[in-house]
């Protein structure tokens, strides 16, 4: 579950338990966060990956940055980052990166996004093509059969 709406009393208590982790000034968190995201968005601009867009607000190229509090069924609630931006082919991308995990090991952390953008994307093709398709079979099954009934 991620609470990004900055009332929510969900996210409040979120990120009190953030703060309480990290040890950090929740001014400190936000800096970090922001600075991280505003990188990330940089190494992917970089690399032309977004296009120009309407769906989501230019931050820093074409990418939407928005600082969210991350909290899992499984875990302590985290600060972090979503970007959102568009590719070619129409497809919306969202990564929501958890800043702990990115502050590990950053290079690694954006070769791993880069390594998962590939396929995802991929993958989307593959099953819009599929959908077009069983469309065009189930289009061609109403039309023809009804000529001919």
């Amino acid at each position: 579950m991620i609470h990004s709406a900055p009332d929510s009393t969900q996210q409040q208590r979120a990120n009190t338990a953030v703060l309480r982790l990290a040890g950090l000034q929740s001014r400190d968190i936000e800096k970090l966060a922001r600075d991280s995201a505003m990188g990330i968005a940089q190494e992917l601009m970089k690399y032309g990956i977004p296009i120009p867009t309407k769906r989501f607000r230019p931050d820093v190229g074409y990418v939407q940055i928005d600082m969210v509090i991350i909290e899992e069924k499984v875990s302590t609630p985290e600060p972090g980052m979503r970007l959102q931006f568009e590719v070619e082919g129409n497809m919306g991308v969202t990564f929501n990166v958890k800043l702990l995990e990115f502050l590990d090991d950053p290079a690694g952390y954006i070769t791993d996004l880069f390594k998962q953008l590939g396929p995802m994307r991929r993958n989307v093709q593959r099953m819009r093509t599929h959908k077009r398709a069983a469309d065009a079979a189930i289009y061609r099954a109403i039309t023809q059969g009804a000529a001919n009934g």
